[in-house]
């Protein structure tokens, strides 16, 4: 993430957030990825809450009907790692419209809800309360507010106040001080072999003792497995990325499922450099272009950033192997995993890049159910927050023209975006 995310204070939007409405759809196949069944019918949502399958539209229902026509309905997808300043790219590239705006883009891509892990923490607050309050219009925004590292640690780096800790007492201290904005969660970094300072494991302890007292879950920044290890022990709710010190250790995955531990293994980061720069229909893909400035793509597709992939291909091609088997082996284990971009890094598109995750969690070994799983129903459990088809659930859902099963790539083609039970108007979402 770079210096320039100062820019990510809050932008002058006076169009409402979207408000809970009832509206009726006909004619659809309803996937629900927390009991892996296709339910073909007509779908009921009153309040902003999914009623469930019916019959018919009930005598003298005064909300919007829809008739679908097959369409394939999913619940709302959730990116939960992202740094939602905008966009960097290779050659210095850097568009920072603010993350009212990038809640826009999310929202056009069908991504109902982000978690940002790291911005101006007041700005962040700010823009948060104000969406909460039907100020904002985009995709619901859910935020860590601050990064609790290491003095000289990462995420200081980035020309941004965070917060610091180095002693057990300054950790009890720093959340405790952070939790009276109510964080969705806290971010630790943790990553006592890597080339920034790092908190030591005492100090991760209290952090993550802290927080649950509070009733806050955690997501730790890893770089080695011997991280992870740490961080389960500590008790964290989720570590976030992969690795690349070797494969996951025996009986790591294991651990990690008894112990209740989710991954955001954030495999767009990690590995889709490379696709980006490799294979042209990634960048050409309709939903990157309606997403991407022009000069975003271009920054990719220079003969410096083809040559440096061309010099790095095997090693980075090992690298992405080794990464994917991990992830496979934590969810073959019964390890929690959650789609987490790291958009605004090198390799990913605000919006887009959750969809490149999916395919990614398949290209891993996942089945599409379990990748829908991830972005859906278990991001929701995650947060919180009832996300799916069920009765009762929030109805943030996107209507489908393929069946996401047969193909996961079929997320992006996008016929509708339901938020709260408001059809939304999509293209509205990118007019500057």
């Amino acid at each position: 993430m770079p210096k320039t995310v100062l820019l990510l204070l809050c932008l002058p939007l006076a169009t409402a957030a979207a408000a809970a409405q009832d509206l009726y759809l006909a004619d659809t196949r309803v996937v629900d990825p927390a009991t892996r069944e296709v339910r073909s019918g007509n779908l009921l949502i009153v309040d902003g809450r999914v009623q469930g399958m019916v019959e018919k539209a009930p005598e003298g229902f005064a909300g919007a009907s829809l008739d679908l026509e097959g369409g394939w309905v999913i619940p709302g997808l959730n990116d939960l790692h992202t740094h939602s300043y905008g966009n960097m790219a290779p050659g210095r590239y850097f568009e920072t419209p603010g993350t009212p705006v990038v809640a826009r883009r999310m929202l056009y891509a069908g991504v109902t809800g982000f978690l940002d892990l790291f911005g101006n923490e007041n700005g962040m607050h700010e823009i948060r309360e104000r969406q909460r309050r039907g100020e904002l219009p985009g995709a619901d925004l859910y935020a860590s507010l601050s990064c609790l590292t290491a003095t000289e640690g990462h995420c200081t780096e980035y020309g941004i106040r965070t917060r610091t800790m180095d002693t057990p007492e300054e950790a009890r201290k720093e959340v405790s001080e952070l939790s009276a904005k109510q964080p969705d969660v806290v971010k630790i970094v943790y990553a006592p072999t890597g080339r920034m300072p790092s908190i030591d494991k005492a100090t991760l302890e209290a952090a993550v003792a802290t927080a649950r007292e509070l009733g806050l879950k955690t997501v730790i920044h890893v770089n080695t497995w011997q991280d992870v290890r740490d961080s389960v022990q500590a008790g964290a709710s989720a570590v976030t990325h992969v690795p690349d010190d070797g494969p996951i250790p025996e009986g790591l995955a294991r651990l990690m499922a008894e112990r209740g531990v989710a991954s955001i293994p954030t495999l767009t980061v990690e590995t889709d450099f490379a696709h980006f720069v490799d294979d042209p229909e990634v960048l050409d893909h309709p939903l990157a272009r309606a997403l991407a400035p022009q000069k975003l793509v271009e920054a990719y597709r220079i003969e410096e950033v083809r040559q440096h992939r061309a010099e790095h291909r095997e090693q980075a091609d090992r690298r992405e192997a080794m990464i994917l088997a991990s992830v496979k082996a934590m969810a073959d284990a019964g390890v929690t995993v959650l789609t987490g971009s790291d958009s605004g890094n090198w390799g990913t598109i605000q919006g887009y890049s959750l969809h490149r995750e999916l395919q990614r969690l398949v290209d891993a070994g996942l089945t599409p159910w379990q990748a829908l799983a991830a972005s859906t129903t278990e991001a929701g459990e995650f947060l919180g927050q009832p996300f799916g088809v069920q009765s009762g659930d929030i109805a943030n859902l996107v209507v489908l023209e393929g069946s996401p099963l047969e193909n996961i790539s079929n997320t992006t083609r996008i016929l509708h975006v339901i938020q709260r039970g408001k059809l939304v108007e999509r293209d509205e979402l990118l007019e500057p």
